[in-house]
């Protein structure tokens, strides 16, 4: 249990904290959706567009069991800081041109450095928040993340209309802004990590007896990334739409996520949070949406079914990182983020070549439908996947008491 006393002083690095690591969000937003409209602009190539979300996620799933061990053997607060510095040196590169090696390599790096900033975060989120408070650190978090991704959105969009051509100086004055906002020394006070040995090996050990759960987050998230990879193409190739429609596209999906961590915070929504038959029917939805967006031909109504999106995936991700949060004992945090996220993202890169691979046989719109019929399949098995996690955990708990 964090004391009381200690959990005032830390609200105000919390806050610092997250700030940081939105920040870092945006910057790796803004140049996501910047670069992504020039590819598909300038090469016409739906294929060479997915090699940007592939090599974003294919970074930190190089670096997830490494950086794992470290969040958990050194400062948390030292971390942060060196993460921030490269991401400052990343993006320097760009001062040398902007072929698509330097904007695979740019992206690859920056990506990497961002997941393992966010990583980092959950870690430190796990010591200071008592978990009673964590449905508000989640919602927090999600309004913040919403947020942070729009307003990325919307820069790269600007930076696009605007055909300014020198992204990186804007890209390293936000990565040292997101440097300043923690570079205090003693910002954290951290509560008491319990030393577990063989940290890997418990860690294993709860990631084996909830392997249903991440295998659904990899499958799902597999999926999603078909909306990074198809939604320039669907707003330039097929609709034939400006780039204002496409940031209006992008930008819905960040907006609901916002409205959604608001709403979130509402007495009224927060007793609908812990219902795992909900939870499959917004993932039931969230297929809905992806097959309305596969047929629909009116630019704007992408951005409203977006937004959509958005706001579901809001609530499923407040529900499910609050329960995974509190469920995991705070000395392996670190360890089980990153192989628990690897599972998670590792469908993404893989799927995000295979989506872009299969655009050049198919019509892209009919493998978008393809993706949206199979997520409503999979909503009819969350509901009993929940409740094996939890069943899971709590004997876990049970049998050993040394890990929590």
């Amino acid at each position: 249990m964090i004391p009381s006393d200690l959990y005032k002083h830390n609200r105000s690095a919390f806050i610092r904290y997250l700030i940081s690591r939105n920040i870092a969000r945006f910057s790796n937003t803004a140049y996501y959706i910047y670069f992504m409209w020039e590819i598909v602009a300038n090469y016409h190539s739906v294929f060479l567009v997915s090699l940007i979300p592939g090599f974003s996620l294919l970074g930190y799933l190089i670096v997830a069991i490494p950086e794992g061990a470290i969040i958990d053997k050194y400062s948390r607060h030292i971390i942060y800081i060196v993460l921030n510095l490269f991401m400052i040196i990343t993006y320097s590169l760009l001062i040398r041109g902007d072929s698509l090696l330097i904007i695979y390599a740019v992206d690859f790096l920056s990506s990497m450095f961002a997941w393992v900033i966010s990583d980092d975060f959950r870690a430190l989120e796990k010591e200071i928040i008592p978990a009673e408070h964590m449905a508000n650190a989640q919602s927090a978090d999600q309004l913040s993340s919403g947020l942070s991704t729009l307003l990325g959105i919307v820069t790269g969009g600007v930076l696009i209309f605007t055909a300014y051509r020198d992204v990186y100086i804007l890209l390293i004055g936000i990565s040292v802004l997101a440097l300043a906002m923690i570079f205090v020394p003693n910002t954290i006070m951290a509560s008491h990590r319990s030393v577990v040995k063989n940290g890997f090996r418990s860690t294993f050990k709860i990631v084996k007896s909830i392997l249903p759960f991440l295998l659904l987050t990899t499958i799902l998230n597999g999926m999603f990334v078909a909306l990074d990879v198809f939604s320039s193409g669907l707003i330039y190739i097929v609709m034939h739409a400006s780039s204002i429609y496409y940031t209006f596209f992008i930008a819905g999906f960040p907006t609901g996520m916002l409205v959604g961590g608001l709403l979130s915070m509402h007495p009224f929504f927060r007793k609908y949070q812990k219902s795992k038959k909900l939870i499959a029917t917004y993932v039931m939805l969230t297929g809905g949406i992806i097959i309305l967006m596969a047929f629909n031909r009116i630019p704007i109504m992408d951005g409203f079914l977006s937004f959509g999106a958005g706001l579901i995936l809001a609530f499923i991700n407040i529900y499910i990182e609050t329960l995974v949060i509190n469920s995991i004992p705070s000395s392996i945090t670190g360890k089980f983020n990153s192989i628990t996220t690897m599972f998670s993202v590792s469908s993404s890169p893989l799927m995000a070549f295979v989506f872009g691979y299969l655009s050049l046989f198919f019509y892209f719109p009919f493998i978008l439908a393809a993706i949206g019929v199979i997520t409503l399949f999979i909503s009819l098995t969350v509901s009993k996947i929940m409740n094996g996690f939890t069943s899971s955990m709590e004997k876990i708990e049970k049998e050993n008491p040394e890990l929590f």
